[in-house]
């Protein structure tokens, strides 16, 4: 083996994370593989592993003209390197059109708000819509990601990227009620706006739909307070720790 050269073992095993990655959100930009592979992979120099994954041909690409960004998606070879790994790798496609403008700007910050909250909560397992999704009836709601927490704790995430009418907003509400009060599906719901005046926006609208469960079972957050592990939890913000820690006690 050449010096400085990874056993091929490791080699595969970090190709299957990475594959992982772009399987639970479905395709990923390269800037977004940099991160996972820096971040979450701690890995100081990520260009190699990117490089050989594309060159080995576990991911394809395209270029999205519409966002003007090149992105990564699983290959059939890439399916096949993690059959063993995700039970329902079967489901998988992608189309370019998942790439379209609105939905390129949610999942973008979907996928941001994973790697702020691998930051801040030790989490087990993220499931994301995408896979959630998989074997499911379309019109069935399924939260933008399902964040199992290492305590048993089960978050259900939605990321708001744009404004969303009232009568959708109280879907939301009354649909979280009902699975989170009458069937304990979740915990609680993580709400997370695009930026400050979102959330205020969100905040007197939630307020006015259903206070009590609001101040019961919705974490509201946005972009800038998470990356500060900051939610606004029971009247004032808190850390999604110790947000999580009151919620325990409801």
């Amino acid at each position: 083996m050449k010096a400085g050269r990874l056993p091929r073992q490791e080699r595969e095993r970090r190709f299957k994370v990475l594959a992982s990655f772009v399987f639970n959100f479905r395709y990923a930009t390269h800037a977004q593989l940099h991160t996972f592979a820096q971040l979450i992979m701690t890995l100081s120099y990520t260009r190699n592993l990117i490089d050989s994954s594309i060159g080995h041909g576990y991911l394809g690409s395209c270029f999205a003209h519409n966002v003007k960004t090149r992105i990564y998606y699983l290959t059939e070879k890439g399916k096949a390197l993690i059959f063993r790994e995700e039970p329902l790798i079967e489901y998988y496609f992608f189309k370019k059109t998942y790439a379209g403008p609105n939905t390129f700007v949610h999942h973008s910050m979907v996928v941001q708000t994973y790697f702020l909250l691998k930051s801040h909560l030790n989490i087990r397992e993220w499931i994301s819509e995408e896979v959630g999704r998989m074997r499911k009836k379309k019109r069935e709601k399924v939260p933008d990601a399902v964040i199992l927490l290492q305590d048993g704790s089960k978050i259900a995430l939605e990321v708001e990227s744009r404004d969303k009418s009232l009568s959708d907003l109280k879907n939301v509400v009354y649909g979280y009620q009902y699975d989170i009060e009458k069937i304990s599906r979740y915990d609680t719901c993580l709400v997370v706006a695009s930026n400050e005046c979102h959330y205020k926006s969100l905040e007197k609208r939630f307020l006015k739909i259903n206070p009590e469960f609001f101040n019961k079972r919705i974490i509201l957050t946005d972009i800038t307070k998470l990356e500060h592990g900051i939610g606004y939890y029971r009247g004032e913000p808190r850390h999604l720790e110790d947000a999580l820690a009151l919620l325990k006690k409801v």
